[in-house]
């Protein structure tokens, strides 16, 4: 790596001045978009890229110029708006946040989405949604927001138990006439933001180009306030060391300890490291998959050791496709920054992965050239060590390599680089619904 992967982080958080001569800022948004956003939402923006017909809900058809989350009034989102979606990400979606691009890149890469339609080009922002003061919760205002639950036809959509099940959700249709998936309220984060101001404008505005309506006119200001709060009650509490906003919630730090590595998850050398919290996102919002692991990491400087944990109602470990984890790395041994990390989604031809996965089956290992495009590594023995246990609704697994490439084929696992990660759900009917994934992380190894 050419720079610490974690001041690349703090980069990003900062908006570091840029280093070295300016790059063309045309060419180099649509080598971004081209590398990390052309498989989803297509070449022209049309939302037709290879991977769409696998995703529910399918990629914005950027060409029209109407997006759904935006924190202005009228059609036309601020500049923030776009940055704020492509950085957080859409949570109950596959489109994925990427926190780590640096201040040019990020122009550059907006400058050319703006070019995808005349709408952007020519249209002029609204003036900000006004959030009023707010007001904090009681048991009055949650009640009060139970009762305007029902009677505002909220549970039309999101159902009854506020879990996206309600009897219009099955008919519900996009202006692109695309199935519109009603989020699961009881989890979180939802789409545009999980703060209580973001619930508020998000029921104040609606969501343009679906059938989620804005109540400005139909409810007061205390009124929407309860029905904040009675959101955020019937809603699981994220986990307490998740900050959508940081985007050091990339970072994994792997701890060092002498001697062999643990190997069961019980070892008291586990404590010395916290445990991070990952959002999934998932290929089908239908699958109602697991949307949250857990990942601890260990190292000796010889080898690196993750613990991942996440729920699940049921272990499945047999049938068409059973409950599973996988890690995947760049497979290219120098990475010149994130810009040049492989599409998420299985890496390219260019820019191949490769995937570690454990079921309860065994270990696999993988090369991905795309989505689909797998070419298992065969060996005699796997030189990923794992090993999965399920205990009251928790499943952990246990992997393990060494940091130096086995072959030279194989991925090197630098002190700072990258991963990411994908859970399979034996529950799901049909393979293609039961993925859910990651974002690209970042593992950094403590001195020894």
């Amino acid at each position: 790596m050419k720079q610490s992967l974690l001041m690349v982080v703090v980069c990003a958080l900062l908006g570091c001045a840029e280093r070295g001569a300016p790059l063309d800022t045309a060419q180099l948004g649509k080598q971004l978009y081209t590398d990390h956003c052309l498989n989803c939402h297509g070449e022209r923006g049309d939302g037709r890229g290879p991977l769409a017909p696998y995703l529910q809900p399918r990629p914005r058809d950027l060409t029209t110029g109407v997006l759904k989350y935006r924190t202005t009034h009228g059609p036309i989102p601020s500049d923030i708006d776009l940055l704020q979606t492509l950085k957080m990400g859409i949570p109950g979606t596959s489109m994925p946040g990427w926190n780590m691009l640096t201040l040019n890149e990020w122009k550059a890469l907006l400058s050319h989405i703006k070019r995808l339609s005349p709408r952007f080009q020519e249209g002029t922002p609204g003036p900000r949604i006004d959030i009023p003061p707010y007001v904090a919760s009681s048991k009055a205002l949650v009640a009060e927001g139970g009762s305007l639950f029902h009677s505002a036809g909220c549970v039309a959509c999101h159902g009854v138990a506020g879990d996206g099940r309600g009897i219009a959700a099955p008919q519900l249709k996009d202006l692109w006439g695309d199935t519109v998936i009603p989020r699961d309220l009881t989890h979180g984060p939802l789409k545009w933001g999980n703060r209580e101001a973001d619930i508020y404008r998000t029921l104040l505005a609606g969501i343009p180009g679906t059938p989620m309506p804005g109540y400005e006119q139909t409810l007061t200001k205390s009124q929407l306030w309860a029905l904040v709060h009675y959101i955020k009650s019937i809603q699981q509490p994220v986990p307490k060391a998740y900050d959508p906003s940081n985007p050091q919630r990339h970072l994994i730090p792997a701890g060092f300890v002498k001697g062999d590595l643990p190997i069961d998850g019980a070892d008291a050398r586990w404590t010395t490291v916290k445990a991070v919290p990952v959002f999934l996102h998932q290929l089908q919002a239908v699958s109602q998959g697991p949307e949250w692991l857990s990942v601890k990491a260990l190292h000796n400087g010889r080898e690196i050791l993750f613990a991942v944990q996440w729920a699940d109602d049921r272990a499945d470990r047999s049938g068409p496709v059973p409950d599973a984890v996988g890690l995947q790395f760049p497979l290219q041994r120098t990475l010149t920054g994130p810009a040049a990390l492989p599409f998420v989604g299985m890496g390219s031809g260019e820019r191949p992965v490769q995937i570690w996965q454990w079921s309860a089956r065994g270990v696999q290992e993988f090369i991905a050239r795309g989505v689909g495009q797998l070419e298992p590594i065969l060996r005699k023995e796997s030189v990923v060590i794992a090993d999965g246990t399920y205990t009251e609704g928790q499943w952990q697994v246990l992997l393990r390599r060494s940091l130096a490439a086995p072959t030279a084929t194989d991925a090197e696992l630098p002190r700072e680089g990258y991963l990411s990660f994908a859970l399979w759900d034996g529950d799901q009917a049909r393979a293609r619904e039961n993925i859910s994934f990651s974002e690209w992380m970042i593992y950094s190894l403590a001195s020894e």
